[in-house]
């Protein structure tokens, strides 16, 4: 005899067709890949000059000194720079065109313009240059730029895969374990220095079982030959306690001689009209007075004009940058060291005219 479970079968038919029915869970999305993190050596590498569209060849260009970078990280597009030159050779008014455009590691474009020279006697306007962004890996890079950067390391120390390129094959990566009994070093006083460029000179040698440094050489430099032969001369002269390497590197370097500001205008022809402001006031809070780094580092001198009107309660405000040289980083930089002061009145003042004199070892406004 056959027993029937009334609605049995319909409720068997509805489980079944809950086990087979799509799950409406979400499935999380994969996790973003992670970011290169690979470090690469960024630099800006200047084209051609032209003036008045006219090419004008240089007498020495510097390049922009190199930075580090991320692999995934986008260095900008080219940039370009507008300046004039001087009757000594020597470049003014320098002002980036499309400040909005990204380039990165870009800090010492400016000032490497500033330290490049053209020929004498032949003043030209309305010039140009373009700088292009290169960026490298450190295992591409060429050894050179790898070495002038370990000198010049701007942005943070080279990483290990740049010191393994330039050590290569060598035996010499530690000089320490072998004690250094004399350490010689150039006359640094008898060698002209370079305004605004840093000279240096990586020396290559091996070192003998007793000691002594031999088949010394020039392995890369800015090319100062006075540089070069001292560097040698002082490798040449260094001594250590063991021996027995290969491949050794050492460098040394000449500090830049101070690039001096151009000549400073009165400042009387920048005075608004219906200035209100003394020519000299007094401040409640100094303005704090710091040089703009990138020029520091070249030692290239500069100056700024700077307007502005004081408020009754001695607040800094509309300042407007209305000339600098030679470039318009001193311009900005001018306008952060007012804008920092509080001036002692209690009446306000319109109109108000300051210079700002950037020297090295000196930063000063203008003093009564």
């Amino acid at each position: 005899m056959a027993v029937m479970i009334p609605g049995h079968d319909g409720m068997i038919k509805a489980l079944l067709l809950a086990l087979v029915a799509p799950s409406t869970i979400t499935v999380p999305p994969a996790p973003p890949a992670p970011p290169n993190t690979e470090r690469t050596l960024l630099a800006w590498v200047p084209g051609e000059v032209r003036c008045a569209g006219t090419v004008v060849r240089p007498r020495s260009l510097e390049r922009p000194l190199a930075t580090l970078s991320w692999a995934s990280q986008v260095a900008g597009n080219t940039v370009t720079y507008t300046f004039a030159i001087d009757p000594s050779g020597r470049t003014m008014a320098i002002r980036r065109v499309s400040k909005e455009a990204r380039a990165n590691g870009s800090e010492d474009i400016a000032p490497s313009l500033a330290a490049s020279r053209f020929a004498a006697g032949q003043p030209r306007s309305d010039c140009t240059i373009n700088y292009a962004p290169e960026q490298m890996s450190l295992n591409g890079a060429p050894v050179a730029d790898l070495i002038a950067y370990s000198v010049n390391a701007i942005s943070g120390p080279l990483p290990r895969p740049g010191w393994e390129r330039i050590n290569g094959d060598s035996n010499c990566r530690d000089e320490r374990a072998l004690g250094i009994e004399t350490r010689a070093f150039p006359d640094f006083k008898a060698i002209a220095a370079t305004p605004g460029v840093r000279e240096w000179s990586m020396v290559g040698y091996d070192i003998e079982e007793n000691g002594a440094t031999t088949n010394i050489a020039t392995v890369a430099g800015s090319r100062n030959a006075a540089l070069d032969a001292a560097s040698r001369d002082a490798v040449a002269r260094t001594r250590y306690y063991k021996g027995g390497r290969q491949g050794c590197r050492f460098p040394y370097w000449l500090s830049p001689a101070p690039l001096p500001a151009p000549a400073l205008p009165d400042e009387q022809q920048f005075r608004p009209a219906g200035a209100t402001c003394p020519a000299r006031h007094d401040w409640a809070v100094q303005p704090a007075l710091r040089f703009p780094e990138p020029y520091r580092r070249r030692a290239i001198e500069g100056w700024a004009v700077v307007t502005y009107d004081v408020a009754p309660w001695g607040e800094v405000s509309n300042i407007q940058v209305v000339a600098s040289e030679p470039s318009e980083d001193f311009g900005a930089q001018a306008a952060i060291v007012v804008r920092g002061g509080k001036a002692a009145t209690n009446r306000g003042y319109v109109g108000c005219t300051e210079r700002v004199k950037f020297m090295m070892g000196s930063d000063q406004r203008e003093d009564p």
